[in-house]
């Protein structure tokens, strides 16, 4: 069994910040695990793929999930958007007797709206039209196994919870 923890929430939430600080938590708890940014092995432009980004996704994860393994890692630390709880099918299929814990992280749209302003000044607007979509999306779907709050609130703290709500830290 291969434990993966995939951590999701609107833009602006703090997903990227608490996946990296989740990240030095269980390297310094020596435990094996690999980090991936779904995002980050979106980042190919060619038309080909922009009808199929999501299979794309989880080509790649495979490809990523297969090296991992191969040199030791047990588990997995996730970052993404994820749509519907049924995407979660995807990861399964990508990484071979995963069992998936999803967190989703969660704060105040103005609260997201702030940050947003801050980390994108020069053009925030298509982030916050994001964080609003989102914001409102994931209040419907639901895709959570556990929600953990973000606003006011140290990123290594958040990180802690999060771990220890996968079972993954006491």
């Amino acid at each position: 069994m291969v434990l993966v923890l995939l951590v999701t929430g609107p833009v602006g939430v703090g997903k990227t910040a608490v996946l990296h600080e989740a990240d030095s938590l269980l390297i310094e708890a020596g435990v094996c695990h690999a980090t991936v940014e779904l995002e980050e092995i979106a980042r190919c432009w060619p038309k080909a793929i922009e009808s199929s980004r999501a299979s794309f996704v989880y080509q790649n994860l495979a490809a990523l999930w297969s090296n991992f393994a191969a040199v030791g890692a047990s588990r997995l630390l996730l970052s993404g958007l994820v749509e519907r709880r049924s995407e979660v099918e995807r990861v399964l299929t990508a990484v071979p007797g995963a069992d998936v814990t999803v967190v989703r992280l969660h704060a105040p749209l103005p609260v997201l709206e702030q940050r947003i302003r801050l980390r994108e000044p020069a053009s925030p607007d298509g982030e916050l039209d994001g964080a609003r979509w989102w914001s409102r999306h994931f209040e419907g779907e639901q895709p959570e196994d556990y929600l953990v709050a973000t606003d006011q609130r140290p990123v290594r703290e958040i990180a802690r919870e999060v771990l220890r709500l996968a079972g993954w830290l006491t």
